[in-house]
């Protein structure tokens, strides 16, 4: 697996630094394993062999994040999603070095607008510092994912 890693970066010129991008490229192996590459870093890809693509379809209209507000915000922000069937939804915040801090869960959620507060605390209870925080909303296996501004 390290060495199949290698080889690609070494393909595609990445350092193990610029693996930590914004837009990134997954490939899922045959092992079940996965390898992260940032988009920006692809030049060109070329497969001599290939046996055989697992085709899926989202339908990326399953859920809409509609985004936070107020955005900055002080003490609470209010993180809207819009649902086309009922299900549960998971928002996972994340600090801006990429710690999970906080998982916040709508089980049965009805189809529509829903709203869901964050109050500032991480898990263990302790008020969060200003900085900038992402937002992961999950719905039927699909992600979105927001950034929001926290002022103290």
């Amino acid at each position: 697996m390290k060495n199949l890693l290698a080889f690609l970066m070494i393909i595609l010129g990445l350092t193990m630094n610029s693996l930590a991008q914004k837009d990134t490229m997954f490939l899922h192996l045959i092992d079940n394993s996965i390898i992260t590459i940032p988009v920006s870093q692809i030049q060109s890809m070329k497969f001599d062999s290939l046996t055989g693509i697992d085709e899926r379809t989202y339908d990326i209209k399953t859920f809409t994040l509609k985004g936070n507000y107020p955005n900055p915000f002080q003490t609470h922000t209010f993180l809207e999603f819009e649902l086309t069937t009922s299900g549960n939804v998971e928002i996972i915040i994340y600090n801006n070095n990429g710690n999970k801090i906080k998982k916040l869960k709508c089980d049965n959620c009805q189809a529509g607008k829903n709203t869901l507060q964050w109050n500032c605390f991480d898990t263990l209870g302790n008020r969060v510092q200003s900085g900038i925080y992402y937002y992961e909303v999950i719905f039927n296996n699909i992600i979105q994912t927001k950034k929001m501004i926290l002022i103290n």
